[in-house]
């Protein structure tokens, strides 16, 4: 252990720690972001369970667009999405209340004036 280490103040390194992990996320999240955007409006690529193809060429219309819509892997990735996004919009929020309350607590430490409103 360097004597400078005894010196830290162990919250203000787990705060730098902290901002450290969320800026990672924030980057991992940017990294799938693109794909999961653009593949929530369209159907999954993987095989589905098909009808026998005689008798779905007698009984059934292709229907490309219902297809799409009624996927169920495309419709579990647009849930996600959707909440993802509000859970971002919460986190995003939280994000400026703390830097926002860090910012008012730092102010009167530097001897800086409050105005009361």
């Amino acid at each position: 252990m360097k004597p400078a280490d005894l010196d830290m103040d162990r919250d203000a390194v787990r705060m730098v720690d902290l901002v450290t992990a969320v800026r990672d996320e924030l980057a991992a999240l940017e990294g799938v972001l693109p794909a999961a955007m653009d593949a929530q409006w369209t159907s999954a690529p993987v095989a589905r369970p098909r009808e026998d193809t005689a008798e779905r060429m007698k009984n059934r219309r292709s229907e490309p667009t219902a297809d799409i819509t009624l996927d169920p892997h495309r419709l579990q990735l647009r849930d996600q999405v959707v909440r993802s996004g509000h859970t971002l919009n919460r986190a995003l929020i939280a994000l400026r209340q703390v830097r926002q309350g860090v910012e008012q607590a730092l102010t009167p430490w530097h001897g800086e004036d409050i105005e009361h409103g």
